[in-house]
């Protein structure tokens, strides 16, 4: 996930996460011996960090996140309910800091009944399944701009400004994130449709 710092695992570290987190699995058993582990800390939950296995025993190899403190572990499953719950028992810490990265591990990590809404802050985050020409990658290098914070409301809720992929446009959207982690996409407005993209569902 993007901005994030990661530190590698050693074998020993991996061999003990695994032996806590395969039970919680969805009947499958990533091995040691064929896997690594990569972790960061997230700012937003206090004392947990987010774990990235990759199980090189598929072909292709296949990433498995996890977000995890020693008491405690949530399986990512791409749907919005186990972050909403940790974020209650946790509990979620949003601040200026933070929101952004939230804002990004969350679009990561939740897809909804008819696809994936994805971030870009950059031409170069597209997932392009033909090359767009030059004149086209310029075009749209104007209109990508990073998401940003445009205001905090009184209830201390933050209104960010973002560019999101859903399925082949780009649109412009208002993302607002709650102080409970609650998050609402508004005001979409299309900026570019039937964009040569890779579909969201084979990159899972």
């Amino acid at each position: 996930m993007k901005q994030l710092s990661y530190i590698k695992l050693n074998r020993a570290e991996t061999r003990d996460l695994l032996q806590e987190i395969n039970p919680h699995l969805d009947g499958t058993t990533i091995s040691e011996n064929s896997s690594d582990v990569v972790s960061a800390s997230l700012g937003f939950y206090p004392g947990y960090r987010l774990l990235e296995i990759t199980d090189r025993s598929n072909n292709p190899a296949r990433k498995r996140y996890v977000i995890y403190k020693n008491d405690d572990l949530v399986i990512v499953d791409y749907t919005n309910g186990p972050i909403y719950a940790l974020n209650e028992r946790c509990p979620i810490a949003i601040s200026q800091d933070n929101v952004l990265q939230y804002a990004r591990m969350f679009f990561n990590f939740v897809r909804g009944k008819h696809g994936k809404f994805q971030i870009v802050e950059s031409v170069d985050e597209m997932n392009w399944r033909e090359e767009p020409t030059p004149n086209a990658r310029r075009s749209l290098s104007e209109m990508i701009t990073p998401m940003s914070i445009q205001n905090i409301e009184d209830d201390g809720t933050y209104v960010l400004a973002a560019n999101i992929i859903f399925k082949n446009a780009l649109f412009a959207c208002t993302i607002s994130v709650r102080q409970n982690g609650l998050v609402r996409l508004s005001q979409e407005k299309i900026l570019v449709q039937d964009l040569p993209l890779m579909d969201d569902v084979m990159n899972v």
